[in-house]
């Protein structure tokens, strides 16, 4: 009975992590001189390392690099019909954003590998909705959009600007309060999470780390009233992150629409934001 428990176990663990995948943006370095061309590219894995991800070009909604007031889409040059990597021309001195957001896929699971996934992501609402509307674990399974909305901070030259503190209007976002690139390793870190332009409490944050020797440090924190959290910075490449989901009208709570998808209960966001600390 033991070796068949742990056998499934593993099961749903590993159906967890085909799904419960981290998105991020990851420039090929993040300090760089005014005039580098840098490329940029969409990963999807685990534990802060994975692979490019090869999603269709037609479903981004905004790819977009903000320096100096400047706006520049980035699809447009993207050649092919995948948009796993870019590159960026950092012309101008300063803190670089580059931003992504694409349209919602659907995904459907198990109920038990569903729980796993919502306990893993700190989701409660979700699964005390679920009990409650009297759709147990072993009853129902998930049917769920999700989007990904991340951004990546990259500094051109030694005098950090305020671009890292631009609200881009994607329906979840990670905002530092101050510019990462103007604090060391050791000091703190304040971020705050807007969900639909309001702050978003209770979110589970978690604060990831590769170091030099690619060695990974992650921390965990809920974010307070006012959507803020605090992480003391590492050297060596970061990842803020954190899945926020609600249930699916057809409707985002600002009134903004979705894409039609009747068969879908509930929508996710996944928002991460990367940078450089030394």
């Amino acid at each position: 009975m033991k070796k068949i428990t742990l056998t499934a176990s593993l099961v749903l663990g590993l159906t967890l992590l085909t799904v419960a995948h981290e998105f991020w943006l990851q420039p090929q370095r993040f300090f760089a001189a005014i005039g580098d061309v840098i490329p940029v590219e969409i990963m999807v894995g685990e534990a802060f390392q994975g692979e490019r991800s090869e999603g269709k070009k037609n479903r981004i909604i905004q790819y977009v690099h903000l320096a100096n007031g400047i706006k520049e889409d980035l699809a447009p040059g993207i050649t092919n019909d995948h948009y796993g990597a870019a590159s960026v021309t950092l012309k101008t001195p300063g803190t670089h954003l580059i931003t992504f957001a694409n349209t919602p896929k659907f995904l459907s699971m198990r109920a038990d590998s569903f729980l796993l996934y919502l306990k893993e992501d700190g989701l409660d609402n979700v699964i005390a909705a679920r009990k409650q509307l009297s759709q147990a674990e072993g009853q129902k399974r998930s049917r769920e959009l999700y989007r990904r909305c991340v951004k990546t901070l990259i500094q051109a030259g030694d005098k950090p600007d305020g671009t890292f503190a631009t609200n881009t209007g994607m329906p979840l976002e990670i905002i530092p309060i101050q510019n990462p690139y103007m604090l060391k390793p050791g000091q703190t870190a304040d971020f705050q999470v807007l969900f639909e332009r309001k702050p978003l409490p209770m979110a589970l944050v978690r604060y990831w780390n590769r170091d030099a020797a690619n060695q990974l440090h992650e921390e965990q924190k809920r974010s307070d009233a006012q959507g803020r959290v605090q992480f003391a910075l590492r050297a060596g490449r970061n990842m803020v992150s954190l899945v926020q989901m609600v249930p699916y009208t057809g409707m985002t709570q600002t009134g903004m629409a979705q894409p039609d998808f009747p068969q879908a209960d509930w929508i996710s966001y996944w928002g991460s934001l990367t940078f450089g600390c030394k």
